[in-house]
């Protein structure tokens, strides 16, 4: 089954979307939506913490940029930049290589001992102690982007991909809950990206990269149902579709500034800034701009009285619409 495909609201930069978001009140909210963004997952938002977890070794840099496995920021900087905020270190918990539950395929893959146990379970239990017993900050927004690592290490290492599926939906969903429980209301959950339009995906031959698309799709229907079960619950959840978004750029890289939306730019000579893709599975800076991008335009729908679903909390309006 294909996921829900979200339909696009502005299609402009992100920069041309900060222009038009203000906020709809003119509080104490200092010009930012959201007091401050809490990250957690794998590579696709790690800006440092397994670059230091390592002292430096992972990942390489160069030719990796500053700690990122990208050539430069990761959509979650470009996503705070447009929201007039800055991202602090201190509130990133996600780790490359992540899992959803406490392991880590980087640890077991390329033998990283530094990284193991360092899982979405593991971070949102250490940030719940740097926290304290108290409540979570309800004004600010928490990002939770995980599940690619659990497929790697089933096709790396063997196993029932049917129960990895369903164990990192749960995982997912115990994640989503539990930050809801303690106080957290805006909780912005991205799905799996489309493996088989990866180089990685690609590079396998048509019928693998078909076989991937489709565990896609299928991991996909069942994070939007378990995501819908918790908004029966009343957990309500901002949904990013990245495997949407990465099928739109592969079906017309022109129209999002891009030239190549199937090979590596590390392996290439040309200009990064055309790629979509830096390595074999994770974006270039621009790709993560694309990202941020959509992010943006999510995030009015979900805000907006008068774009898409509106939840009462009016943090956002669009000017001159």
């Amino acid at each position: 089954m294909n996921p829900i495909k979200l339909t696009p609201l502005v299609r402009n930069s992100a920069r041309a979307l900060a222009a038009s978001l203000v906020l709809a009140t003119s509080t104490a909210a200092a010009n930012k939506p959201f007091s401050h963004i809490n990250t957690f997952g794998d590579s696709l938002l790690d800006t440092g913490n397994a670059f230091m977890l390592t002292g430096g070794d992972y990942p390489a840099s160069p030719p990796n940029a500053g700690g990122r496995i990208s050539n430069g920021p990761l959509w979650v900087e470009y996503l705070a930049e447009t929201l007039g905020m800055e991202l602090q270190p201190e509130n990133q918990y996600a780790v490359a290589g992540a899992c959803s539950g406490v392991g880590n395929f980087s640890s077991v893959a390329y033998g990283i001992p530094e990284l193991e146990g360092t899982g979405l379970q593991w971070q949102i239990q250490t940030f719940l102690n740097d926290s304290g017993p108290g409540r979570l900050d309800p004004k600010a927004l928490y990002i939770v982007w995980i599940g690619a690592n659990d497929i790697f290490t089933t096709l790396t290492f063997g196993g029932d991909m049917d129960f990895t599926v369903y164990q990192a939906i749960q995982n997912t969903a115990e994640a989503v809950a539990t930050l809801a429980k303690r106080g957290a209301r805006h909780i912005l959950v991205v799905n799996l990206p489309d493996l088989g339009l990866t180089p990685f995906g690609l590079a396998q031959g048509p019928q693998y990269s078909a076989q991937l698309s489709g565990l896609t799709d299928a991991y996909n229907y069942y994070l939007d149902a378990a995501l819908d079960s918790l908004e029966g619950a009343g957990i309500r959840t901002i949904r990013l579709d990245a495997a949407g978004l990465i099928r739109e750029v592969a079906a017309d890289p022109g129209d999002f500034g891009l030239v190549n939306a199937t090979e590596m730019a590390i392996d290439s000579d040309d200009d990064a800034d055309g790629y979509l893709f830096w390595d074999g599975v994770h974006p270039t800076t621009a790709g993560h701009q694309i990202v941020a991008d959509r992010a943006v335009e999510e995030l009015i729908a979900f805000y907006s009285p008068r774009h898409g679903r509106s939840n009462g909390h009016g943090l956002f309006k669009v000017s001159g619409r």
